[in-house]
């Protein structure tokens, strides 16, 4: 069962989907993966549709459209997947999520700033840097790779003696290095912290499982979207396809791979719709079902990416085709936000007690 958008919901949907064709169609988006900068204006105008505001609160210039931020970015974030959107949407809320500091808040709800996450190693909790405290201070050192390298902000967990530890600290002096990502719609840039000296305030309590939640849950929302967008365009393809006088949908063999396909979009909105329920409810096992909906995802929408190729035939080999760019972010978005085994570490670490 898809999530059943409110009247609220549905205008911010409306209004967000013709922004993003007028602002950054699909042949915007293509002229960014080619390395076009992103028009700055994009954000501000994001801004001034609720994007970033909807885990800040009123008073501090935010707001959600339906009451429930959670589900208002998780229909939001399906709706940027299927229009292959680059950051910096998801990271940018779920720093705004655990974060309390009011003036940097009311910035990233404006627009006027934004936000990024590590996500080396396994997504945000494996990310290689290391930490130790120094009187007052949290030192960081180690390698960071980061979703939106020209975010003027990164959320960082480090590893200490005491266990993961998380801190908001300014890109504005950290080397930073360009890299290349499978998901040609997406900036990953590494950070280079030698010995950087965090002061206490900027490190935020209590926030690396909730950050872990609502990063996977986004990237799901992401996935979801991408996929349900390439379904479509297959599911076009197949009957607009003429072969030997007929529709090629009408084939049986492609009757059934469509078939299946549809069952992986249709069983992704419905786990997807679960896990933001329950991470919407901050239920006891919201971030198992996170990671629930991440292995499924993780595991099946690349498959059915890679059959909706099969029935594109040749034609979806193309670069000048759109569904390349579609199957390399889902692809991406499984490697991201966590791979398949550590969400599968993640949930069996939930029952430990039971299994012993």
């Amino acid at each position: 069962m898809d999530l059943d958008p409110t009247d609220d919901q549905a205008l911010l949907l409306d209004t967000s989907a013709r922004f993003v064709d007028d602002v950054l169609p699909i042949e915007a988006v293509r002229a960014f993966a080619d390395g076009a900068p992103l028009d700055p204006g994009y954000v501000s105008a994001a801004a001034e549709l609720g994007w970033f505001a909807m885990f800040v609160a009123e008073e501090l210039g935010g707001g959600s459209v339906s009451g429930d931020p959670v589900a208002d970015a998780v229909l939001l974030g399906q709706l940027r997947g299927g229009r292959l959107q680059p950051e910096p949407f998801a990271a940018t809320n779920t720093v705004a999520a655990v974060l309390t500091e009011e003036e940097l808040l009311s910035d990233l709800a404006a627009g006027k700033a934004t936000a990024s996450l590590a996500v080396a190693g396994d997504a945000l909790w494996d990310s290689g840097l290391r930490a130790e405290w120094s009187g007052p201070d949290l030192v960081l050192t180690g390698t960071a790779v980061v979703d939106d390298p020209a975010a003027a902000w990164v959320l960082l967990t480090a590893t200490t003696s005491a266990g993961p530890a998380q801190a908001l600290v300014s890109t504005e002096s950290l080397p930073r290095t360009e890299l290349n990502c499978l998901d040609v719609t997406r900036r990953l840039g590494a950070l280079t912290l030698d010995a950087v000296r965090v002061p206490a305030e900027a490190v935020v309590p209590g926030s690396v499982e909730r950050t872990r939640t609502l990063a996977t849950l986004l990237s799901v929302a992401d996935s979801v979207g991408a996929l349900d967008r390439l379904f479509t365009m297959t599911r076009q393809y197949a009957l607009d396809r003429i072969a030997f006088g007929r529709p090629i949908g009408s084939f049986q063999a492609l009757k059934h791979l469509l078939a299946d396909i549809s069952l992986v979009v249709e069983s992704a909105k419905a786990v997807l719709a679960a896990a933001t329920r329950a991470v919407a409810a901050d239920t006891p096992y919201a971030g198992e079902v996170a990671s629930i909906a991440a292995v499924y995802v993780g595991e099946r929408a690349a498959k059915a990416g890679q059959d909706c190729l099969q029935v594109h035939g040749g034609i979806g080999f193309a670069w000048e085709h759109d569904l390349h760019l579609y199957l390399r972010r889902i692809t991406a978005n499984a490697a991201l936000s966590g791979t398949v085994e550590f969400h599968r570490d993640r949930i069996l670490s939930a029952h430990a007690g039971e299994l012993a």
